[in-house]
């Protein structure tokens, strides 16, 4: 005999100031429902807003938060047991989940201040199993904000390439500035760029060829001739951190003159206004050692050294700010959750989990103490979930 013999519509279920997650639909076939689909999205949600990291936790915490959970949502059933919603997260659409992230943000940030976009993929190392891949992330990440702005999910990271203009179209690029590095550096995503109304910045290494070496001899030339009087244009900029026993020296030169390039290699980069040499030399004070390195980087942007010096580096707190947070913060790395929808849909509630305390701007405290705050303060919750009383 099916469990729902009253044939009740368990499909909907979201509280008030859940209206963003509408957008999904319930996965669930058969008469066997007893929860509530948007009851256990929004258990799901606000757990790991308060630091949650596995689907046992979420039915530990709902156990813990009843009667405040009871404020905001039915629970005509009472908790759904951890199966339950292992089941649920194992046959929700990814792609369809992760439209939740641009709705949300899109109710936080009406307009998205122009900034620089990383775009970065990281591993789930923990989702992997014998015959089974792990899954690769890739996320576009608003650099100044510190909010993920969308994910597209491969198995591997070669994979990154048709995957980029997939993750650019969901989202809205118009005024800003967006980063890759070396393996998206490809004609096909600097054009989508473009049609997106938006700037790019790729890093480029030998995997362009031709590209590559053009680059590679104009600024040797550069930095051997005195160019200047020569006619050439060329911006230079340096810095000098000090800091864990070395002394590091960065010099960034720009040049908007691309007259020299050969023609069938410049237009195949649509609107190609600017290419940036970053050169670092970093002396150990200890070993008494230098190393040397220099990357190159292509723009469709017209900006000064030390504007590309700032976004570049810019780029990489994509590193620091996102994908080691959802490490040290969530453990990603170390979850056991391995059925494919599931690792990924958990995936995509930790970034929304993220990008909701990393919204918050009432307390100045970090991501862990606001974690804390949320288990603990039932108003700062519902505050940082948008619900009303």
């Amino acid at each position: 005999m099916p469990r729902n013999p009253a044939k009740i519509d368990y499909s909907g279920g979201f509280p008030a100031g859940f209206e963003h997650f509408v957008v999904i639909e319930d996965p669930r076939t058969g008469g066997n429902k007893k929860h509530h689909f948007g009851e256990m999205i929004f258990v799901a949600v606000s757990s790991l807003i308060c630091g949650v990291q596995s689907f046992a936790g979420m039915i530990e915490f709902a156990h813990i938060h009843r009667s405040w959970l009871e404020k905001w949502i039915s629970l005509p059933n009472g908790i759904p047991v951890q199966q339950t919603m292992i089941n649920l997260f194992s046959l929700l659409d990814p792609a369809q989940f992760s439209q939740c992230i641009a709705a949300h943000l899109r109710d936080l940030y009406p307009e998205l201040a122009q900034q620089l976009i990383a775009v970065d993929g990281k591993t789930i190392r923990g989702s992997g199993k014998t015959n089974v891949e792990q899954q690769h992330c890739l996320s576009a990440y608003a650099a100044e904000s510190g909010l993920t702005l969308g994910v597209e999910f491969v198995q591997q990271k070669s994979n990154e390439i048709p995957a980029i203009p997939k993750l650019l179209e969901q989202l809205d690029l118009a005024g800003h500035i967006v980063s890759v590095d070396a393996m998206g550096t490809q004609t096909a995503i600097a054009m989508k760029i473009r049609e997106k109304k938006a700037d790019y910045l790729m890093a480029v290494k030998q995997n362009q060829g031709s590209l590559h070496d053009e680059i590679v001899d104009q600024f040797h030339f550069a930095t051997t001739q005195s160019v200047k009087e020569k006619g050439f244009s060329w911006d230079l900029t340096e810095q000098i951190d000090k800091g864990n026993g070395r002394v590091t020296t960065r010099r960034v030169a720009v040049t908007q003159q691309l007259d020299w390039m050969i023609p069938s290699i410049r237009k195949r980069w649509k609107d190609l206004m600017s290419l940036i040499m970053i050169e670092s030399e970093s002396y150990h004070v200890g070993k008494k050692k230098t190393t040397k390195q220099k990357r190159f980087y292509i723009s469709s942007r017209a900006s000064t050294a030390e504007e590309f010096g700032i976004l570049i580096r810019k780029h990489w707190s994509i590193e620091n700010g996102c994908h080691w947070v959802l490490d040290t913060l969530y453990r990603e790395d170390h979850s056991q959750v391995r059925i494919a929808n599931a690792v990924k849909n958990f995936a995509i509630l930790r970034r929304i989990a993220q990008n909701i305390l990393r919204s918050d701007t009432t307390i100045r405290k970090s991501l862990p103490m606001k974690q804390m705050r949320a288990m603990a303060d039932e108003s700062y919750r519902n505050q940082l979930l948008s619900l009303a009383g």
